[in-house]
């Protein structure tokens, strides 16, 4: 699964009938399958009422098409799923949107009503920019607090590890008119950290209407963000 290409990873599709908390409340869970850029599956647990419970990968909860037919089957039955999405009802009753995506090494991101996907967060960068390289701390392991069937607001708790710090987290997503996230956390080193970014925010550019370069594209612009506006 680590070798196979884009177009087959884009090919394997997360069955919707299958999600956590499928009709059930507001909330419902979908899952990424492991594999291509994602080769360390990550542990996916489930928390109501003090009773815990694992969530294992399946090869049936994913429909495997086109490039990918040749796949079914080869993931590992009971291990962990690459990262998981947040489904709410944001734009529609009817429909229920992505809201939220956890998925790869400590990148999350969210979504308002009538928007699209633009820059991601991060749980925390080491290094960024530094001469010796990066280091890309990872969530690897989640637990999802179940809400209740009207709730508007779900909270989700995550551990986070890396070779020089080890981190522990939680978010609190409130879902409507407006998309916010209150993330807490606490941090424990393991060794000495030259920079560390504590909220950092990851956008790529390739190119826009603002650039002074012109590129030979039909595209008019090709990027995540067309700006950045922060509210201190």
């Amino acid at each position: 699964l680590r070798d196979i290409t884009y177009d087959q990873y884009r090919s394997i599709r997360f069955r919707p009938e299958r999600a956590l908390w499928r009709d059930e409340g507001r909330f419902e869970v979908q899952f990424f399958h492991p594999g291509f850029l994602f080769p360390h599956p990550v542990r996916i647990n489930t928390l109501q009422s003090g009773v815990l419970r694992r969530i294992d990968f399946e090869p049936g909860l994913f429909r495997y098409e086109a490039e990918a037919s040749v796949l079914e089957g080869q993931g590992a039955q009971g291990s962990g799923f690459a990262g998981f999405r947040l489904h709410y009802p944001l734009n529609t009753p009817g429909y229920r949107d992505e809201v939220m995506v956890f998925l790869g090494a400590s990148y999350f991101r969210l979504v308002g009503p009538g928007q699209v996907y633009g820059l991601s967060t991060r749980g925390l960068a080491i290094d960024t920019a530094s001469p010796g390289g990066e280091e890309f701390p990872a969530f690897r392991e989640f637990w999802l607090v179940r809400p209740g069937t009207e709730s508007y607001r779900v909270t989700t708790l995550a551990l986070l590890r890396s070779p020089s710090v080890s981190g522990a987290y939680r978010f609190d997503l409130t879902a409507g008119e407006e998309v916010l996230v209150d993330v807490e956390k606490h941090l424990f080193a393991r060794a000495d950290v030259g920079k560390l970014g504590v909220a950092p925010l990851t956008s790529m550019y390739h190119f826009g209407e603002t650039s002074v370069r012109s590129h030979d594209d039909f595209r008019p612009r090709v990027h995540d963000s067309d700006g950045l506006q922060v509210l201190t």
